[in-house]
C-alpha cells in the first residue's frame, strides 16, 4: 500500500487529501440538520475524488516525481491550483459573492495568510468555518513538511544558511544529512516525514 501511494505523484496525493477533508464539513454540518450544506460538501468529495483518480491515473509508468525540480512543480501547483478545488463546495454553500471571492478565502486559508473577506463572521455557517479552519490546518501541514522534505534537501529558503556554515564540525553534518536527504526517493521522504509530523501538529493543534 505504502509503495502504491509514493508511486503517486506528489499533486495528486494533496488532492486526495483535499478531497476526504470535504467529508468533515459535510458530517458537521449533518450533525446540525444543515443538509443542503452537507450535500455540497458531500458531493465535492465525490466529485474531486473521481478526479483525483482520473489524475493519478493518467500517468501511471511515468515518475517525474523522482526529479526534485518535479516537487518543486507540485508544490507551486498545490498553491495555485488546489484553492481553485477547495473553493468550490464554498462557494456553492455560503451563497455569498462571485466565485474568486471563495478563491481568495481559500488561498488565504491555505497560505495561513488570515485575509478575508467574511469578516461578519455570521455571513458563514459554522460548517463553513469549519472548512475555513480546516484549509488552514492543512495549509500549515503542507508547509511544515513541504520544508522538511523538499526545500530542506536542495539548500532552499534559508536552509542554505545552515548547510554553508563556516563551522567544520556542524558543515560535516549538515553535508552528510544533505546527501542522504538527495538520495532517498523525494516520495518516500515525503510520505515518512508526514507519518512522523503528524502526531507533533496534531497534538500541538490540541494543546
Amino acid at each position: 500500500m505504502a509503495f502504491r501511494l509514493t508511486s503517486l505523484p506528489f499533486f495528486v496525493l494533496m488532492m486526495a487529501v483535499a478531497s476526504a477533508a470535504m467529508l468533515v464539513p459535510a458530517g458537521h454540518a449533518l450533525t446540525y440538520g444543515d443538509h443542503w450544506t452537507a450535500r455540497i460538501f458531500l458531493y465535492a468529495a465525490i466529485l474531486c475524488g473521481m478526479l483525483t483518480l482520473l489524475v493519478g491515473l493518467a500517468p501511471r509508468g511515468y515518475a517525474p516525481h523522482s526529479m526534485p525540480r518535479s516537487q518543486l512543480t507540485s508544490l507551486t501547483a498545490a498553491f495555485a491550483v488546489l484553492p481553485v478545488m477547495l473553493a468550490l463546495p464554498f462557494y456553492e454553500a455560503a451563497r455569498l459573492g462571485q466565485f474568486q471571492d471563495a478563491w481568495f478565502e481559500m488561498v488565504s486559508s491555505f497560505t495561513t495568510t488570515g485575509a478575508t473577506l467574511y469578516d461578519n463572521v455570521n455571513r458563514l455557517n459554522p460548517s463553513l468555518h469549519l472548512w475555513r479552519a480546516l484549509v488552514g490546518w492543512l495549509g500549515g501541514f503542507l508547509i511544515w513538511v513541504a520544508a522538511i522534505s523538499i526545500l530542506a534537501p536542495m539548500n532552499l529558503s534559508g536552509f542554505e544558511v545552515r548547510t554553508a556554515s563556516p563551522d567544520n564540525t556542524t558543515g560535516i553534518g549538515m553535508r552528510a544529512t544533505g546527501q542522504a536527504t538527495r538520495i532517498a526517493d523525494p516520495s518516500l521522504r515525503l510520505m515518512r516525514y508526514s507519518q512522523q509530523l503528524a502526531p507533533i501538529y496534531g497534538g500541538l493543534t490540541l494543546a
